[in-house]
């Protein structure tokens, strides 16, 4: 069983992330809460600050990338290479509206020929392992088996999925059965995301999806 420290913004940076490995059980993963680089694909002063190898010593740190345009994701995946990262992010779950208003996050799922063009030109030109962070889709549980159809073609280094849509937000209960779904029919490595809060639920799901 791995575990990974899930980013959330404005609180996982990066004195966060050094205070918790020094003093507690290490996480397999650290996720740096999301970059959005800017139409030239820079990062805020902010954020290169939270990237720098330095400041995530001892740790396999990955960062996040929210974005749906493929030049700044590649030219902020170009920066991040030469620091030394070796695997992102691309965050494709975020409920904001702030963010699903613009088009980004969970907001990009709604429109699937779009991500079709962004994912195959980032796989492309890629030279860093992605992972994708994803919801099931943006309105309805039944757009996820075109969804997980799509990100079946890509060889991405794993799936991180958080079973509500993006329009419940965290509202309700996680889709298990969709959850189950994936487990049965992605080709890659599932992790699973959502309301994990005390022991005794995380070893009810770890029963119930071993």
């Amino acid at each position: 069983m791995k575990y990974y420290l899930a980013p959330l913004e404005g609180i996982t940076d990066h004195i966060y992330r050094r205070t918790y490995h020094k003093l507690f059980e290490p996480m397999d993963k650290y996720f740096i809460p999301f970059l959005t680089p800017n139409e030239n694909g820079k990062l805020s002063k902010r954020q290169r600050q939270d990237v720098l190898p330095e400041n995530n010593e001892g740790m396999y740190a990955v960062p996040q990338i929210l974005t749906n345009k493929t030049e700044e994701f590649l030219s902020a995946e170009a920066y991040l290479g030469s620091l030394g990262y070796e695997e992102i992010n691309l965050n494709l779950g975020c409920p904001s509206r702030c963010v699903v208003s613009k088009g980004r996050g969970a907001g990009f799922l709604a429109d699937p020929d779009g991500l079709r063009r962004f994912l195959d030109e980032i796989f492309e030109k890629s030279n860093i392992r992605i992972s994708i962070k994803s919801r099931i889709g943006v309105r309805d549980v039944e757009e996820f088996g075109a969804l997980l159809d799509l990100y079946n073609r890509y060889p991405l280094e794993e799936l991180i999925l958080h079973p509500r849509t993006g329009k419940e937000f965290y509202k309700g209960s996680p889709h298990r059965e969709v959850y189950r779904y994936a487990m049965k029919e992605s080709r890659h490595p599932l992790c699973y995301n959502g309301d994990l809060f005390t022991k005794e639920q995380y070893e009810d799901w770890e029963k119930k999806f071993p």
